[in-house]
């Protein structure tokens, strides 16, 4: 039983957390330029961390490019696809339906990939004398840079246009 709730715990946050992302992501958003602006902000630290992160293996810099370069690729074709619309308490927006999903698909798949992995490899991190530090896991793995960079580039460029853009839409 203790094993079951020491599983269970981690598991319902992740399920929270990752419901609330798909119910913050798909669908009309109230447009809240504060909210947008500090998103922003955060994806540039994150960015700025990972950039450092992939000095200790150089070969993660193709893999942050590539997902740079599919991230702004996303955003424009969520730019394309943009839907504003003024309702009584505000203004909303949103993007293709496509695009959104693929988008959670990629954030999801990714965690879901790294909690595999963090379960199979558990027990030799645990064998072993020192576990790995994050960053240092994260400069090993160009496939998580890559997701990374896309969701950064993505939801920062998306953000930006709508930020810049909305307003003048629905006017």
């Amino acid at each position: 039983m203790n094993q079951a709730a020491q599983y269970a715990v981690p598991i319902l946050l992740v399920a929270f957390f990752l419901y609330r992302r798909i119910r913050r992501t798909v669908g009309f958003q109230l447009y809240r330029p504060r909210r947008l602006q500090i998103r922003i902000g955060i994806f540039a630290v994150i960015g700025v961390i990972l950039i450092a992160a992939g000095f200790v293996h150089p070969i993660v810099f193709a893999a942050d490019a590539a997902g740079l370069a599919l991230g702004g690729l996303l955003a424009w074709f969520a730019i394309r696809h943009s839907v504003v619309e003024r309702r009584s308490d505000g203004l909303y927006y949103r993007t293709h339906v496509v695009i959104e999903s693929l988008v959670i698909a990629l954030f999801i798949g990714r965690i879901a990939y790294r909690l595999l992995f963090a379960m199979q490899g558990a027990q030799t991190a645990a064998n072993a004398a020192g576990g790995p530090d994050t960053l240092q896991q994260y400069g090993r793995d160009p496939w998580t840079a890559a997701i990374f960079f896309i969701l950064i580039a993505y939801y920062a460029g998306y953000y930006m246009y709508v930020l810049r853009a909305a307003p003048k839409r629905a006017a």
